[in-house]
């Protein structure tokens, strides 16, 4: 018995053990794409009567994919879909994204946080994680327990082999999940080499209609492949072509230089502005001279006349947020990256992020205007009226009241915000506690103002 035969045992012989449902990680690389595939033919092979567990194939899409992976992978998840469907198979594609609040967008120009490096890689659980964690933990509350199958090998790496024996039980080679109770993780290929995956993907035609040749295009240059992450010891995705165009974890984008070497030239202002977000990251210039959580320690210090010693990392004083002039300077230029791929059919930021962020930057104190200016100078493909809020008459409306009757626009503007934004809960525990930190905040703002005034 070959390998391929062995595995295709196994894996039968799980789907009926028991009425777990299964879920697949599908990053669209090779390794997942063979999981995928053996799991597809398997399916097949039994009659309808013995299809009695749903699959689920899950993909992530972080909002900032390499947009070559992300068209292939978009196009293959459609393929697999519609195939199931047509065979009766019961497979389920579901594409997972961040919600709003946790997108690169929001986070880095929303609040600012400094681009991710090796000690503050805050997008991974962001982006990936917490999507992928909440869509299993629904399957576990449903069910009871779930299988996810992966597509990773023990021959990759010996930190994945040592995590991997760590955690495997004796039942089929099933491992716990390291954080989800009730979760379990099967790696049918894990004792594959890497040839032996892509003889099986050449020799072994796509059962939904797909060319597996078109994925060794991504593999040229030695790229790695990234999993379908479910924790945080996963490489930083910007070493891979199947990562995120804005890593700044890494040193260099080899993905999206190896696209641009290939004749993808439309790529390059992307991997340009990669890289400037990458320098500008510790650039003192471009950021505030404290965390956002040291503001209130510093101005308790310079009441009470007391010397203030900020937040230390490794001997360094730690910097706080982009400051709003270097986040304008951000939104500026993605909207011009934004117009410049146009034609291409891929959307670098949406609208509802623009929103988001417009919501952020007024809460934390910046100019109304700050945003509508900024779209007046660099977009005219995106209709502002229907995104930003300070194009609302009601925002007008109260500009105009407050400066009649002398009331801080600004604090008022806030405090309508935090009301629209619990409005949409169904409970809204928090509200008088979010309300009295904007007064707070307001009142210190002043109190600094006066203070660097006298």
């Amino acid at each position: 018995m070959n390998r391929v035969e062995k595995v295709m045992k196994e894996l039968k012989e799980l789907y009926l053990h028991d009425d777990r449902p299964w879920i697949i990680g599908f990053s669209g690389g090779k390794d997942s794409t063979c999981v995928a595939q053996m799991v597809y033919y398997m399916l097949k092979d039994f009659p309808p009567e013995k299809r009695v567990k749903e699959v689920h194939i899950l993909s992530s899409n972080t909002l900032v994919e390499n947009p070559l992976m992300e068209v292939h992978r978009r196009k293959v998840c459609a393929k697999i879909e519609q195939a199931a469907k047509e065979d009766g198979l019961p497979i389920k594609v579901k594409i997972l994204k961040p919600e709003l609040n946790d997108t690169f967008w929001v986070n880095l120009i929303g609040r600012g946080y400094p681009s991710p490096n090796r000690w503050f890689r805050w997008c991974t659980d962001r982006l990936k994680i917490k999507p992928m964690t909440k869509y299993i933990l629904e399957q576990v509350k449903e069910n009871g327990e779930v299988i996810i199958l992966l597509g990773i090998r023990k021959l990759e790496s010996n930190v994945r082999a040592q995590t991997m024996d760590k955690y495997e039980i004796e039942d089929f080679k099933l491992r716990k999940h390291a954080k989800i109770p009730g979760a379990y993780i099967y790696a049918p290929i894990e004792d594959w080499e890497e040839d032996e995956v892509w003889n099986y993907l050449l020799k072994v035609p796509s059962p939904w209609g797909d060319d597996n040749r078109n994925l060794i295009r991504f593999y040229r240059k030695g790229d790695t492949e990234i999993q379908f992450i479910i924790d945080e010891s996963a490489p930083p995705s910007g070493s891979s072509r199947f990562g995120c165009w804005v890593c700044t974890v890494v040193e260099r984008d080899r993905a999206l230089e190896g696209s641009i070497e290939e004749g993808e030239t439309w790529l390059k202002p992307l991997l340009e502005f990669r890289n400037w977000l990458k320098k500008i990251r510790d650039n003192p210039k471009y950021r505030e001279s404290i965390r956002k959580s040291d503001r209130k320690k510093k101005l308790i210090a310079d009441t009470l006349g007391r010397e203030f010693t900020p937040s230390e990392h490794r001997g360094h004083k730690v910097l706080g947020p982009f400051t709003f002039e270097t986040r304008h300077e951000i939104l500026r230029r993605l909207l011009n990256l934004q117009e410049m791929v146009a034609g291409k059919g891929i959307s670098l930021i949406s609208p509802e992020e623009i929103k988001a962020i417009e919501t952020i930057w007024i809460y934390e104190g910046d100019n109304i205007s700050s945003i509508a200016d900024i779209f007046e100078a660099s977009s005219e493909g995106i209709n502002q009226n229907k995104i930003l809020m300070s194009n609302d008459e009601w925002f007008k409306k109260i500009e105009e009241i407050c400066n009649r009757h002398g009331i801080s626009a600004q604090l008022i503007k806030k405090l309508l915000i935090v009301e629209k934004d619990f409005s949409l809960l169904s409970r809204r525990a928090g509200i008088y506690e979010r309300l009295e930190k904007v007064i707070e905040e307001h009142m210190m703002s002043d109190i600094i103002i006066e203070s660097k005034e006298n």
